[in-house]
């Protein structure tokens, strides 16, 4: 007996042990809560195969609340040319979690027409973080479980919630959080077709892209594929939530133009010094695709890769206007900054853009090199 006994009860333990380590663990982590959700997200909103797009900020306040208004890019209802439809959405509503990072979302819809309807999302925290022991949502997939109440047609709706930082009350997106080098990625309605272009956004609200367009030879039956390079220029707003709106002139790869405006918002950023820097936007453009497929809608994603050295920024601009960057005010051509960068680094090869006379800032002069690749 007491042989038997010396062996039953560390196994009992051992037993006990095990059946304690996931609650231990479980603990270990934390639990999500509703204060886990809170701060101001940017949604983006995806209708079944990329037929429509939502671009909308929103906020959680960490007690179970929710609010969210911005636009909506659908088909036109019965148009055959692939016309699109921009308008207004707002949701209110409630929210849940639960300890394991799933919930459900609760919503009163308004449409652009006033008319309301209800829906209700599930959803599950995909990436977070951790502050003083509190785990924070920065990350949230969600699906809705009924059809748009917003396109027709029985389409499947899916959203991305992805916290924006916390920059104080008072902290607003400028032309300025828009600068730098970005990649693009353009999608061409359900992955029919793909862009990839290099950008450069100034911070003054000039824009310039150029890259190649992958797509479809037209009437293949083999599924042949054409590839152009294809350049966008233009100017781009932005509001203080980080919506705005680029407006464009795109050129072909055999030559001819067409106009272009697109509704963006900013989905990723990071906040230093008071400054908010757009690392990541995603764009709807308002009309069908001017290139590649039509009528194809269009959507973008850019993506931050590298902001100009303010030091060398200033020396540049030192030497070829006697002021310190930024400054809007000092503008000199291309061939005028290629001399002077050639004074700070011989071996910088020249920015070879148009005839060399076009006046331009600093910072817009460092975003061109960065799309040519140098």
């Amino acid at each position: 007996m007491p042989r038997t006994k010396s062996l039953f009860v560390p196994a009992a333990l051992l037993i006990s042990g095990c059946l304690c380590l996931p609650t231990v663990r479980a603990q270990g982590i934390g639990c999500y809560t509703l204060a886990s959700l809170q701060g101001n997200y940017a949604v983006v909103v995806n209708y079944g195969a990329n037929v429509a797009l939502g671009l909308q900020p929103e906020t959680l306040d960490g007690q179970g609340n929710l609010s969210r208004t911005g636009i909506n890019n659908q088909p036109t209802a019965g148009s055959t040319t692939g016309a699109r439809t921009i308008s207004n959405v707002t949701s209110t509503g409630t929210y849940t979690v639960n300890c394991n990072g799933s919930g459900t979302i609760t919503r009163l819809v308004t449409r652009a027409d006033g008319t309301t309807a209800t829906a209700a999302d599930d959803f599950v925290i995909t990436e977070s973080s951790e502050k003083d022991g509190r785990l924070i949502a920065t990350t949230i997939v969600d699906a809705q479980r009924d059809p748009s109440v917003i396109v027709a047609g029985g389409i499947f709706v899916t959203r991305t919630h992805t916290r924006l930082p916390d920059a104080g009350k008072d902290a607003c997106y400028t032309l300025a959080s828009l600068q730098g080098s970005y990649g693009v990625a353009v999608m061409y309605g359900a992955n029919v077709a793909l862009g990839l272009q290099p950008e450069s956004l100034d911070g003054e609200g000039n824009l310039f892209r150029t890259g190649i367009n992958n797509q479809p030879v037209a009437g293949s039956a083999t599924g042949a594929r054409t590839v152009g390079t294809v350049t966008s220029r233009g100017t781009f707003t932005v509001n203080c939530n980080g919506t705005g709106a680029i407006t464009r002139i795109v050129t072909r790869p055999d030559g001819t133009t067409g106009a272009a405006v697109d509704d963006f918002l900013i989905t990723a950023a990071t906040e230093k010094g008071g400054l908010l820097t757009a690392n990541r936007i995603v764009d709807a453009q308002r009309d069908p695709a001017l290139v590649g497929p039509t009528p194809t809608f269009i959507t973008r994603t850019h993506t931050l890769r590298a902001i100009p050295n303010p030091k060398l920024n200033d020396e540049l601009q030192l030497l070829a206007c006697g002021s310190h960057s930024p400054t809007p005010s000092c503008q000199v051509s291309v061939s005028v900054w290629n001399y002077y960068l050639n004074t700070l680094d011989f071996k910088a090869p020249p920015l070879m853009f148009g005839d060399g006379t076009e006046l331009m800032t600093v910072n817009r002069y460092w975003g061109l090199r960065a799309v040519a690749g140098l």
